[in-house]
């Protein structure tokens, strides 16, 4: 990934740095007429294997969309149903069948956000959920089936989302505790929307944010509450 570099005087970006290279950056840095150059070419390549990567999802997520299509929900992919604002409860048993599959995380992470739904039957998967998110990596890694590059990984996130939208009052100390767990990463920044909900509501959470508030994967978070 591209490096912290003066826009006056750095030594000229890699490929890899540019393949990486976020909008911030891209802000930030002045590139040269040789990076721009570079840049295009590599954008080009990039939406490229946007279009391949696509077409080996596809091919992946078949078994389950042949599936929802049995119960009459005609998508293309599973990301779909995340996008939707229709109901959907007649397809969680399938999605929770398939979260369980050795998918790519790219498919695993659509899974668990169609997941993030405060259906009963997703309450019910409370302890499914959480051994899946528990287990999920973290960091860079292959994403999607035939990929050569690596990028963030997501299903982790996915499982954190689902798990903010099935705890419950009987479930909130459990999800408190996995907040907690400084060895699950980022992701746990997802769980602060659950607790936020319910400050007013459940002294639990209202402790659990003051306790939260000096981690330095939610503080910023925390703090930006308090801000505004």
């Amino acid at each position: 990934m591209a490096t912290k570099r003066s826009s006056q005087a750095r030594a000229p970006l890699t490929d890899k740095e540019l393949w990486y290279l976020t909008a911030d950056q891209f802000l930030r840095l002045k590139l040269t007429e040789d990076e721009k150059a570079r840049l295009g070419r590599i954008n080009k390549e990039k939406e490229q294997e946007r279009i391949d990567r696509s077409a080996r999802l596809r091919i992946e997520e078949e078994p389950i969309l042949a599936e929802l299509r049995g119960v009459g929900w005609n998508i293309e992919s599973v990301w779909d149903l995340v996008n939707t604002s229709a109901k959907y409860a007649e397809v969680i048993s399938i999605l929770l069948k398939h979260l369980l599959l050795p998918y790519s995380d790219s498919t695993r992470d659509g899974i668990a956000r169609s997941l993030a739904v405060p259906e009963p039957e997703v309450q019910k998967a409370w302890p499914i959920l959480v051994e899946e998110y528990r287990k999920a990596p973290m960091g860079w890694g292959i994403k999607g089936p035939g990929d050569t590059r690596e990028y963030k990984l997501g299903a982790k996130d996915g499982l954190a989302c689902a798990l903010s939208a099935a705890v419950t009052d009987e479930t909130l100390e459990e999800l408190i505790a996995i907040a907690k767990d400084r060895r699950q990463g980022e992701s746990r920044v997802l769980f602060l929307s659950a607790l936020k909900k319910r400050l007013n509501k459940n002294p639990l959470a209202k402790q659990a944010i003051e306790e939260l508030a000096s981690d330095p994967d939610l503080e910023k978070e925390i703090a930006s509450w308090r801000r505004r």
